[in-house]
């Protein structure tokens, strides 16, 4: 009994130790970092022999007694490594607040006298990179202007007094001659972003397009904006974020979106990139061909329509027409492979809506377009006859078209009429007479280049010089009926610049023909009097816009080389 009651003694007494060996772990850290007391008294307290709060900067007792608070640093190797990486993560913190606000930590400056002074709003926030760079302490390290909008917040630029002027100019001087929008709807819309923000919804997209046009559009007698002033790297800085949203809203074949391309597409255009206008007037055709107002246009689908309808067919019909019309122009002129037209196809597209009736400018406009038009056709139609010559031919209809067109142009509504001198057209009239100039070059242009390049005497040919004499007038009449568009910006401007370019160079073709001569001999082809002025405006106007495009650098040292030549052959 003995034996076995010491046996369970022993057994027992033992397990102690058995359970103290198995105890839990100690924390991870502990053994090489054991915590000690880190805290220590100030050398005041410690003198004093009494307990310190350690306040920082200062303990309760120094401050009581206006004593220097002396405290000796902390020793970190006390501490384990995640109150190290504490630490250090509120060092990090602290060196940033300073940096970010150095004066909030210099107890020298005296706050109260700052706060005192008269203070603009916009001097109480953080101010964007363009205006630093305006400080005068910066100003003597940056003596050239920044070239590009890499530093242009448009921030500034859309606040709301600046967006108003900008609908204005967009609506006075570019909608004028594209009207795709509705006016008060746009307005509100537009407004309605700049109250909001910028965000990156479609109607953000329009709005920065908007904005971009309105802020390098001028009245036609205002000069034009030019391509390293701040105006026009402001409207960069619009059109550039508009582009990061146009991804956005392509191929949701609605209204905004054919509005958004095409008009990103007169922005490109009036800063002559041709290329990317094609493509986006291509885009905005592209959309627009999905519109059930024009998937049913001959099935008398307006008549189906309600109010709302019919104003949302409207402007289907019309933002196709625009897009239409552009596709062309632009693609005339770059002769795409694969995108090439017959030089005569003038004929309008299938789904050409009917202008208004209310709204004579458009009706206007739209006739003499159609009269251009009918002239291409007729003149294809005359020319595929065979057995008399064509320049004959031809020279027997002339009088029927100079009826028809006088005639259009005396019945044109008074707000139209172009009557008065060129001088005192608006933009609606200047660009209404240089579609008429247009026409008749069509109706001359067969004889003026018959008779600079035929070899045929044309003595005998009166009513062929006459009229190749008038087609030569009318190249005199396009310089100075465009003079008035020399300095303005717009989405005709290339188009301008070039027509006029062509027309110089058929003046100064005739004074180099052999079948002209420079005198006023009667019975003989002669160039117009002040020919040699007019190729010098061109040349000039050349050289005014030749750092916005390449081509338009070729076109003018072409020209110029040209004549100069033929100054020293005469």
């Amino acid at each position: 009994m003995s034996s076995c009651h010491q046996q369970s003694t022993t057994v027992s007494t033992s397990m102690p130790s058995v359970v103290t060996a198995q105890k839990r772990p100690a924390p991870r850290g502990s053994a090489s970092y054991p915590r000690k007391r880190a805290v220590k008294a100030c050398q005041v307290c410690r003198s004093r022999k009494t307990k310190c709060d350690n306040a920082k900067p200062a303990c309760s007792f120094c401050v009581k007694v206006g004593a220097t608070c002396i405290q000796t640093p902390v020793d970190l190797s006390s501490f384990d490594p995640a109150s190290l990486q504490i630490l250090q993560r509120l060092d990090d913190l602290e060196q940033l607040v300073r940096e970010g606000n150095p004066d909030t930590f210099d107890h020298s400056i005296a706050i109260p006298n700052q706060l005192s002074e008269s203070l603009h709003p916009a001097q109480l926030l953080p101010c964007p990179i363009d205006s630093i760079l305006e400080w005068i302490s910066l100003r003597e390290l940056l003596p050239q202007p920044l070239n590009g909008p890499a530093f242009l917040c448009i921030k500034k630029s859309f606040e709301p007094h600046r967006v108003r002027s900008l609908l204005d100019n967009f609506f006075n001087f570019v909608h004028v001659k594209n009207p795709v929008l509705d006016e008060q709807q746009t307005r509100r819309t537009v407004n309605r972003v700049c109250l909001h923000g910028i965000d990156w919804s479609p109607d953000a997209c329009l709005s920065l397009l908007i904005c971009a046009l309105g802020t390098i559009a001028t009245p036609l007698d205002g000069g034009y904006v030019p391509r390293d002033s701040e105006a026009y790297m402001t409207a960069e800085s619009f059109f550039l974020t508009a582009k990061k949203r146009l991804g956005l809203i392509l191929g949701t074949s609605s209204l905004i979106e054919a509005q958004c391309m095409f008009l990103a597409g007169v922005y490109s255009i009036c800063t002559f990139d041709r290329m990317a206008a094609w493509r986006y007037f291509m885009q905005s055709l592209a959309c627009c061909r999905t519109f059930q107002s024009l998937i049913g246009f001959r099935r008398e689908y307006g008549d189906q329509l309600d109010e709302a309808g019919r104003w949302s067919a409207a402007a289907e019909q019309a933002i196709y027409w625009s897009a239409w019309k552009s596709e062309r122009e632009v693609n005339q002129e770059l002769n795409l492979p694969g995108f090439l037209f017959s030089e005569l196809d003038a004929g309008y597209p299938p789904l050409f809506p009917t202008p208004p009736s209310h709204d004579s400018d458009a009706t206007t406009l739209h006739a003499l377009r159609q009269r251009r038009a009918n002239t291409l056709l007729e003149i294809k139609e005359s020319t595929s006859q065979v057995g008399q010559s064509h320049i004959d031919r031809l020279a027997q209809e002339v009088a029927d078209r100079e009826a028809q067109v006088s005639d259009w142009v005396c019945a044109s509504p008074r707000n139209m009429s172009i009557n008065n001198p060129p001088e005192e057209d608006d933009v609606c009239r200047f660009v209404l007479r240089g579609h008429l100039i247009n026409v008749w070059e069509i109706i001359y242009w067969p004889f003026v280049e018959w008779a600079i390049n035929s070899t045929i005497v044309m003595e005998d040919e009166p009513l062929l010089r006459e009229y190749a004499m008038k087609g030569l007038q009318i190249h005199m009449e396009r310089i100075r009926v465009n003079r008035a568009g020399f300095a303005h910006r717009h989405h005709g401007t290339f188009y301008l610049i070039k027509s006029c370019t062509q027309s110089a160079l058929i003046l100064l073709a005739a004074a180099r023909s052999r079948n002209f001569v420079t005198d006023q001999a009667e019975n003989s082809l002669h160039v117009p009097i002040g020919w040699q002025s007019a190729v010098k405006e061109v040349i000039h106007l050349l050289e005014a816009w030749e750092q916005e495009s390449a081509d338009l650098s070729s076109m003018a040292n072409t020209l110029r080389l040209m004549y100069r030549n033929y100054e020293g052959t005469t």
